[in-house]
Formats: structure tokens, sequence, C-alpha cells
């Protein structure tokens, strides 16, 4: 590896790691978290969103705040399950990567999209296993549905290092 490229290598790490601590203090940080209400908007959408869903695979489903009320249980999607985490993780290190502002807006909008339609289905996956299978719940929340969004976050994302890699080569 050339010094050129460690350097790089080096500052993507440490605006990751910056990028990272600034997109969790807009959700975490509590002074913050009240005036944006950020997380709560974000999850009423995606439980909104997730009705329908549900819905299309023939579940009964209604919406109250951040619950989805199936006929045998009750959903909670909270931080984590509603796929802010995994998309200010990959909107940090697209915003990390040097990459010209036009591919980071794309690389942001198009990689969120993917990701967040990735988890609409996990959850829609996740109400039916509740509702038929709730015996397999815990293991397919807590492992399965999680390392398969871990894995397609970071598939996302070298998708965007492919895009990014293969216009800037083109551009030359």
């Amino acid at each position: 590896m050339s010094k050129l490229q460690h350097g790089t290598m080096k500052t993507f790490i440490l605006l990751y790691i910056v990028y990272m601590l600034l997109a969790f203090m807009l959700i975490e940080y509590e002074s913050i978290k009240n005036l944006l209400h950020l997380d709560a908007i974000y999850t009423g959408a995606v439980v909104w969103l997730s009705t329908h869903l549900i819905t299309l695979l023939g579940i009964d489903v209604t919406a109250d705040h951040a619950f989805l009320h199936l006929d045998s249980a009750v959903m909670e999607v909270k931080f984590g399950c509603n796929g802010l985490e995994a998309i200010l993780l990959y909107c940090a290190a697209v915003l990390a990567f040097p990459a010209s502002w036009k591919q980071r807006l794309m690389g942001i909008f198009l990689g969120s999209s993917l990701l967040q339609l990735f988890n609409l289905l996990r959850i829609a996956l996740l109400a039916w296993v509740l509702e038929y299978h709730h015996t397999i719940f815990d293991v397919m929340h807590e492992y399965i549905t999680q390392s398969i969004m871990i894995v397609i976050a970071f598939v996302i994302f070298l998708i965007y290092l492919q895009y990014v890699t293969d216009e800037n080569t083109l551009a030359q």
C-alpha cells in the first residue's frame, strides 16, 4: 500500500468515525433528540409503510405509533429495527469515502432507499414469522435478519465503491 493510499485509508477511517458520531448524536443526544424527534418521526413512517406491506401478506395489522398489532401478537419497531441505524452507518461510510458530492448524494439516496426497502421486507417477514411460526421469531429477529441487514448494507456500500471507482476511471 503506497503512502497516498495509506493516508487516504486513515482519512476515510477518521471521517467515518466522526460522521458516525455526529449521526448518532442527532438521534441519541437527549437535547437534540427532543428537539428533532427524528427517530420517532422516522419510526412512525416505517411502521405506517410496514402495515401496508404486512397486509399484502394477508395478515391483519394495525399501527399505533411504534407498534404493529397483529392478530396473535404485538411488534414494537425500535431504533435498530427501523432501519435508521443501518442507514446512518451506510451514509457515514459514503460521506467519508473520497468522491464528488454528486456521487455521494446519489449513493446516499439510492443506497438508503435500498436499505429501507430491505428493512421493510425484513419487518414484514418478521411479522409473518411471529404470526405463523412464533417459536422461531427470536432467532429470526436477533440473529438471522439482523445479520442479513448487515450484509446487505455492506454489499450496497461495495456497489457504491464500484460505481465511484468506475465513474472516476471513465472521467480520467
